[in-house]
């Protein structure tokens, strides 16, 4: 599978991924004669924003309600998703002519199926509520408009929750479909800084546009066909921003921007930071401390890594929030990548052992590359057998990743320290 899909879950369980799409483009009229790219750009981006009021008022719903979105953001970011789901509801209840409960719904969707994007129904076991909340947001935002009722919060919930619907279909590689929501969503954001340059959080969604446009050239092929063009260094910094002064999103901000460090900047030293940062803003956030861990992971720093691994499990191991128990076998698994990684196979196998041993999920795919890997552990010892069981049973299992595919190759050829390595740098 595509590089870029396989950061979704491996680096902090969520996919920040807002691609930028179509609709609004393909229903222009015609440019005129002698029109260029930049003016298709320019008339695609002229805002019908006359009559509504301009605002420098920074995002906010009102003390109560502010309090209980706080709230809320917590315990979703603690994976505590039944009281997250309570918070969110009560703002409904609250003000149900506000589209700001209705997206913090669907954001909650979204994060409860991204725990088990590794699990191939997951997607489908959410998709009807997140849909519904969705297409609740932009009604109740669509509403506000007609009335011009506070117009910049109006698109901001409504171009966060097209975003996250253009996320949605991007981790199922639906792209256009993907491509299509985002740009709505990119539109409706440039609204809603147009009229109140201070809604922070906006920026956010803008900066994934930008910057995925313009350093993804595969997912790229259909916006570059419709003149839609990124700016990496702005998309960082539009980030950044939403980081430093975002209202409700400045921890998604962090989130993303350690991905896009991670896996695209490769600036490791700056991941490692900014995931230590996160993790202080919440000590106690097993979800934030899991972070940091696959910060280490993708730094290559394994020692660290494994020693956070091992402090996880032991203050972890025996969870009974189950959206957290579900990620304990990823947890066993970068222990035992960790010292495979510094070639200490039998050690591995232990730890790649014990993920499957004490897993209560045993159909998540973290345990598929737990007996890939333990098959790789046990081919540099020299015990044959038990590798080609392991990769037998890999092969049996839903193919997770490349799980298949490696399985396939270490049954023809047991793979050399040197490749083992590579895999677990690149993939």
């Amino acid at each position: 599978m595509e590089q870029n899909f396989k950061i979704l879950n491996r680096l902090f369980l969520s996919a920040a991924f807002l691609i930028s799409g179509a609709q609004g483009v393909l229903s222009q009229e015609p440019l005129a004669a002698g029109s260029t790219d930049e003016d298709k750009i320019q008339i695609d981006e002229q805002l019908p924003l006359a009559g509504l009021q301009i605002s420098s008022s920074p995002l906010t719903l009102g003390p109560e309600l502010d309090a209980k979105y706080d709230k809320g953001i917590a315990f979703m970011y603690r994976l505590e998703f039944d009281k997250a789901e309570e918070e969110f509801r009560e703002i409904v209840r609250m003000s149900s002519a506000s589209p700001a409960g209705y997206f913090a719904l669907s954001a909650l969707s979204w994060w409860r199926c991204a725990q088990n994007f590794d699990v191939s129904v997951a997607s489908s076991a959410y998709e009807e509520e997140f849909m519904h909340h969705v297409d609740e947001t932009a009604k109740a935002a669509e509403a506000m408009l007609k009335k011009k009722i506070s117009p910049d919060q109006a698109y901001f919930f409504m171009g966060s929750a097209y975003g996250l619907k253009g996320r949605w279909y991007a981790v199922q590689r639906k792209w256009f479909r993907a491509y299509i929501y985002g740009n709505r969503a990119r539109k409706m954001l440039r609204k809603c800084v147009k009229l109140n340059p201070n809604i922070y959080d906006a920026y956010l969604g803008l900066g994934i546009f930008d910057y995925f446009a313009d350093t993804l050239p595969g997912i790229l092929s259909v916006p570059a066909l419709l003149f839609v063009h990124g700016d990496r260094m702005r998309g960082l910094e539009e980030v950044r921003l939403a980081r430093d002064k975002g209202r409700f999103f400045s921890v998604e901000a962090r989130i993303f921007l350690i991905e896009i460090l991670t896996r695209h900047e490769k600036d490791f030293n700056q991941a490692v930071a900014e995931a230590k940062v996160l993790r202080e803003t919440d000590p106690g956030n097993p979800f934030l401390w899991l972070g940091e861990i696959m910060a280490y992971i993708h730094s290559q720093d394994w020692s660290r890594a494994f020693d956070e691994s091992l402090k996880f499990l032991a203050a972890n191991a025996g969870a009974e929030n189950p959206w957290l128990a579900q990620q304990l076998s990823l947890v066993y698994l970068s222990a035992g990548d960790s010292k495979l990684a510094l070639n200490q196979p039998q050690e591995a196998a232990a730890w790649f052992t014990q993920g499957i041993e004490n897993t209560a999920y045993p159909d998540k795919g973290w345990i598929s590359y737990c007996y890939l890997r333990r098959a790789q552990a046990f081919g540099l010892l020299g015990r044959k057998e038990e590798a080609v069981k392991d990769y037998k049973t890999a092969l049996n299992r839903v193919n997770f990743w490349d799980s298949h595919l490696y399985a396939k190759k270490g049954l023809k050829k047991a793979p050399d320290f040197k490749e083992i390595y590579r895999q677990l740098i690149e993939e």
